[in-house]
């Protein structure tokens, strides 16, 4: 069996994020999180395996199902059909899915720090030696399954219903360059109870709108996949050890995480 640790690239890299600030919401009191910082030390929030825990609704139905979902997530939780399937994924995103290309667990990730949906086409991305626009890098990558990441910045910029309208509009855009393309929309992660970032009530308003846009967009292109479940404590706050001490990007630990919690909304197993 292949393993992820082959995907793992032996260095990391620090990056400064540098954030606009605009629109209608008032964030005086917010803290954009202008740098992230991630190493192979001890100390540096990366590494570690992710207990996760079981979810249950209000009547104690559990909904997180125990039989197939390993208790604790590595690189050796992943079968040969789940590696494959993320190695022919293309990631695109802001800092959060940045996270996964510098953790070295996906080959083909164009994330940058601020990219959102209504600002995407402002960015570029190195592809074959040249920066490119994100259309670009999509269509000529020729892959058909692209998982977009993206919307933590919104939250303190604009409205979920902004929100998800522009969404909504790069979506089409991308069907529309890639009718063959499996598109899936993974939900914006939670932040821990202590950080000044924004409040996790708001992220939950902002995934209810990606969900309900992508579900009822008649797009069969589209799957919308909740990455932020296992994530939460029991006060649905991002558990302080699978994040970065910024409180709102996420240690290698919560990539694994995430990649298990994409694989089985994609239904490989």
């Amino acid at each position: 069996m292949r393993s992820l640790k082959k995907l793992i690239i032996p260095t990391f890299i620090t990056a400064a994020f540098v954030f606009t600030l605009c629109g209608c919401v008032d964030i005086s009191n917010r803290e954009f999180i202008p740098e992230i910082t991630s190493d192979d030390g001890a100390g540096g929030g990366v590494g570690g395996n992710l207990l996760i825990t079981d979810a249950w609704n209000e009547d104690g139905e559990e909904t997180q199902s125990t039989s197939t979902r390993p208790e604790t997530i590595s690189e050796l939780s992943f079968s040969d059909e789940q590696q494959a399937f993320i190695k022919s994924c293309l990631f695109m995103g802001d800092s959060i899915c940045w996270g996964l290309g510098v953790s070295g667990l996906a080959e083909n990730c164009y994330g940058t720090a601020g990219v959102a949906a209504r600002n995407i086409d402002e960015f570029t991305f190195e592809y074959g030696g040249a920066q490119v626009e994100p259309l670009t890098a999509i269509v000529n990558s020729g892959m058909k399954n692209l998982v977009f990441i993206m919307g933590i910045n919104d939250v303190n910029i604009e409205g979920p219903e902004e929100f998800t309208a522009d969404y909504d509009s790069f979506l089409s855009r991308v069907e529309a360059l890639c009718p063959d393309a499996s598109l899936y929309v993974l939900s914006i992660t939670p932040v821990t109870a202590d950080s000044s970032f924004c409040y996790n009530y708001e992220i939950d308003s902002f995934n209810e709108m990606l969900k309900d846009m992508v579900t009822n967009s008649g797009s069969a292109a589209r799957h919308y996949i909740d990455i932020s479940v296992s994530l939460k404590n029991a006060d649905g706050a991002l558990m302080p050890k699978y994040a970065t001490e910024d409180g709102v990007h996420l240690v290698k630990a919560a990539y694994y995480d995430i990649l298990y919690s994409l694989c089985e909304g994609a239904g490989v197993k």
